[in-house]
């Protein structure tokens, strides 16, 4: 525990590239030139934090707690004289400087998928606006809250779009609402992801409406999610593989023609 917090040792310092170093290899992840060179080809000076470096060694030296690949990459664009915001910490040796990096990179609370994806529909990232708009249109909106209306599964919404399309993930959400209305366990990311599979396979080939009708008057969306589990027992694969199979099953019984493919 410290006496206080110094607001003089955290000002930031400009210290040349050729000045920073790993002293200490051990105290740090390994460099990785792939990642030096992605920070480099889409360098923006807004989003560079500061360095966190020790204090300097006798050779005048900065070990480099923090931002390894960030000053790697302001080499590569700009030359070893360069300077880059720090913060010198009051460290001397490895072991305090390992900790440092450990607590910096341990204490950090990862942002949540929702986070980020509403974050990303503010900055006007192209996927996640487009996928936005076909949410907010069929009067659902993206959030932590467990509530009818609400999509919580954005990583199954970004997979159909990506996989799929988004004219498959808006018919995906269209029918997941006729069938259940705005039931908030209906979106949960593997029924998503089964729907958007079968919709994807069979455009053209589904009768929308017995579609809508057999599976809503023989699942609701935790009854289906059960059937999908003793799917994968069975066959394997991923929860929202075994929706597309458990769907396709339902859809198809009584039928003598227009059966959909298994």
């Amino acid at each position: 525990m410290t006496d206080g917090f110094s607001k003089a040792a955290h000002q930031t310092q400009w210290i040349a590239v050729k000045n920073l170093s790993i002293v200490w290899a051990k105290a740090q992840r390994d460099f990785s030139e792939r990642h030096a060179d992605k920070i480099a080809a889409g360098f923006d000076p807004d989003l560079f934090d500061d360095l966190v470096v020790t204090l300097p060694n006798g050779n005048g030296i900065y070990h480099v707690v923090d931002g390894q690949h960030r000053k790697a990459a302001i080499q590569k664009l700009y030359g070893e004289d360069e300077r880059v915001p720090c913060r010198v910490v009051n460290a001397t040796d490895p072991a305090r400087a390992a900790a440092i990096f450990e607590k910096i990179n341990t204490g950090r609370r990862t942002p949540k998928g929702v986070e980020l994806f509403n974050v990303r529909v503010t900055a006007g990232n192209e996927d996640e606006v487009a996928i936005n708009k076909v949410v907010t249109g069929l009067g659902y909106r993206i959030s932590h809250a467990v509530e009818d209306g609400t999509i919580r599964a954005v990583s199954a919404l970004i997979s159909v779009y990506k996989n799929y399309g988004l004219e498959v993930l808006k018919e995906t959400l269209m029918t997941i609402k006729g069938t259940w209305d705005r039931d908030a366990h209906a979106v949960d990311g593997p029924i998503i992801e089964g729907y958007g599979a079968l919709l994807a396979e069979h455009r053209g080939h589904i009768d929308w409406k017995r579609l809508r009708d057999q599976i809503g008057k023989t699942f609701t969306p935790g009854r289906l999610i059960g059937h999908a589990k003793a799917d994968r027992e069975l066959h394997g694969g991923t929860i929202g593989k075994s929706v597309c199979r458990v769907l396709t099953r339902s859809y198809n019984q009584g039928l003598r023609a227009g059966k959909l493919g298994e």
